[in-house]
């Protein structure tokens, strides 16, 4: 999963500059901040085959891990690509206040119960805050925004996933015209 995300964000980062985006300002502001929209789809089909309810506190500590842990990986890849690439223009102003937000993702991370989420994740989505940190303080980030959580899971539909991003399964049958 680690691997996914790393190979994930890198990608998008790499389509940062070449994109064509909609409105001038958009575009600077893709440049100056470089932010990234990794996400998840399929998440109620997951906790379904886990036999956890949406709305159990399972259900949350498993989703709650399975998200600190893409989105801590994800900013620990930004900062390595910003070792390489020099973070994104905008960061050294805003270096003190994003590593603050940074150090409040690690401790908000440290504290999701164990409970219903399979102990390699749940030690894994808090190592991979204290990494992003880490590298983060020495390199900076090469992205001001790494993860979105779509509301929509139009792309999810796309995929034919059972549910989309972050919404519960929408029927127990479903019907598609393609």
């Amino acid at each position: 999963f680690r691997r996914a995300v790393a190979i994930t964000i890198l990608a998008q980062e790499i389509i940062v500059d070449p994109a064509d985006y909609p409105t001038p300002k958009i575009g600077k502001n893709s440049h100056l901040f470089r932010p990234l929209g990794l996400g998840y789809a399929n998440l109620g089909a997951l906790l379904m085959s886990f036999g956890l309810a949406y709305d159990s506190d399972a259900g949350r500590n498993l989703s709650a891990s399975i998200t600190s842990l893409m989105s801590g990986q994800a900013y620990r890849t930004s900062a390595e690509i910003a070792e390489a690439m020099s973070p994104f223009a905008s960061y050294p102003m805003n270096r003190k206040h994003f590593l603050e937000v940074i150090g409040m993702h690690r401790s908000a991370a440290g504290e999701v119960p164990g409970e219903g989420v399979p102990e390699d994740l749940h030690r894994a989505s808090k190592q991979s805050w204290d990494e992003a940190l880490e590298h983060g303080r020495e390199w900076g980030y090469r992205n001001g925004q790494v993860t979105v959580l779509a509301p929509t899971g139009t792309i999810a539909f796309m995929m034919d996933c059972d549910t989309t991003g972050v919404e519960p399964d929408i029927a127990l049958v479903k019907y598609k015209k393609l």
